[in-house]
């Protein structure tokens, strides 16, 4: 008799663990869910957080300019980081009249070296097409996801645009 209770206690004691652990599933999947269907909200604020960057970095550079006394070109370091290392990475940006870093050329290609002399980083790693338009001397900025971030060449404003 005695057998058979601890067999059945032992029984119990399997489902309650059973339970437990397909409780603590449920969780970790009701968790993960959630945690997977945000993912794209947080990778659409990428270049909304760029654009904050790019304003910080375009009065940086433009206060240098000035303590600098107005120089037409503005040397610019960064450490860039690489697989094994971080290394110092030097470029030369050139300069308006009015103090707004530009181009060294107006084309797309120019707008994507910009982005890298301003930034420190590669457009291809943030998953951004650098254009130029002549119309209105601007680099444009789009992201895979429709958002863009236009700077302005002649006055250095930058506009950031969401998708819908």
């Amino acid at each position: 008799m005695q057998s058979q209770q601890k067999a059945d206690n032992d029984l119990l004691h399997i489902y309650g663990r059973m339970i437990s652990v397909g409780l603590v599933l449920v969780i970790m999947a009701v968790v993960g869910a959630k945690y997977f269907l945000t993912l794209p909200q947080i990778a659409a604020r990428g270049l909304e957080v760029e654009h904050t960057r790019l304003l910080n970095v375009l009065v940086m550079v433009r206060s240098q300019w000035l303590s600098l006394g107005k120089p037409q070109q503005m040397q610019l370091n960064w450490e860039v980081l690489d697989n094994i290392s971080i290394k110092p990475e030097t470029s030369v940006v050139s300069m308006n009249d009015l103090g707004w870093p530009q181009p060294k050329s107006f084309t797309a290609q120019g707008c994507q070296d910009l982005w890298w002399q301003l930034m420190g980083a590669e457009l291809d790693n943030t998953d951004l097409v650098a254009d130029y338009s002549a119309q209105d001397n601007s680099c444009s900025y789009l992201s895979s996801n429709g958002d863009s971030l236009g700077y302005q060449l002649d006055s250095g404003s930058v506009t950031f645009l969401a998708a819908p």
